[in-house]
Parts: structure tokens; sequence; C-alpha cells
């Protein structure tokens, strides 16, 4: 199902990376959602996008909106994608789904019941190294694994004043 119109809850971090990414894709952002209607309205502008919305319901309202993207902090995600769910809007959340497998599986058996789409980010699953080690330990090449350690190197926090 094609989705015309979407919404962006949460204008940290990542909630302009989902406008980005869905302008990319000629989808139209109505617009976003913040923790004040000060701070949407900021966010709207700095985007170029038509409405800062004062509230979730605001956009549940909105029969133009078909997609509601959620990237607000873990603990919203569940109580956020079961409202929007319930109204008929299709969902995009960020990680987690929920808090826990009883919020995540109330999720997902009312998504597959919903006849919408609904979908959980998971962007560094399918990078190359990913799915290389992911072949190597179930063709059993590495033997039994008794702890992993990573590090994902970035140099967006490289200085004392950069900011998450």
């Amino acid at each position: 199902m094609y989705t015309s119109t979407a919404a962006v809850v949460g204008v940290g971090f990542i909630g302009p990376v989902h406008v980005e990414g869905l302008r990319r894709l000629g989808i139209r952002v109505k617009g976003v959602l913040d923790y004040s209607p000060e701070k949407s309205e900021e966010a709207r502008a700095a985007m170029g996008l038509e409405k800062a919305y004062a509230s979730l319901e605001e956009i549940l309202e909105d029969g133009e909106v078909d997609a509601v993207h959620l990237a607000v902090p873990n603990v919203l995600h569940h109580p956020m994608a079961k409202k929007c769910l319930a109204a008929g809007k299709h969902v995009m959340c960020e990680k987690p789904l929920g808090m826990d497998t009883t919020e995540t599986e109330e999720l997902k058996a009312l998504a597959a019941g919903s006849g919408l789409l609904a979908g959980v980010n998971y962007n560094l699953r399918y990078y190359p190294l990913n799915l290389e080690a992911r072949q190597r330990i179930q063709s059993g090449e590495l033997g039994q694994i008794f702890s992993v350690v990573g590090a994902y190197v970035q140099d967006w926090l490289l200085y004392d004043t950069d900011y998450n």
C-alpha cells in the first residue's frame, strides 16, 4: 500500500532523518510534533513543512496523514504506536518497539490484525559486515562463541562540545 502523506513525531537527532528519507522517496511530510508547540513550530520552520502539530491526537485526526513515524523516547513507542494503529494510521517506529516483550507482542498482534503497514527501524542490521559475521557464525566457521566485543567508530561526537 502506498503512503502519500506522513507526519513525524519527535524532532531530535533521528526525526529530521526520517523527514529527509521520506522526502527522498517522494512521500509528502505534512508536519511534525515535538514535546511543545514551540519546539514543533521551530522544527516545522527549519524543515520547511506545512504543519506544526500540538498533539498526537491532532495528527491522528488529520485525514490527510496516512502514516506516522515515531522518533520519540523509547518509553513512548508502545503507547503512541498503539494509538496510531487504533486510529487507522500506518506506523514506522524507531527501535525498540516497546519496553518489554509484553508491549512488543501486543503491538505485533494489533498491527497484524489491522491491515495496516507497521515497521521498526533496525538501520545497522543489513550492513555488509554484520551480514558477513552472521554468515560466519551460522556456517560454524568461528566455532563456539563465548564473548563478542565490538565498536562502531564515528566522528560525529569527536569534540567535547559535540552534543548527542
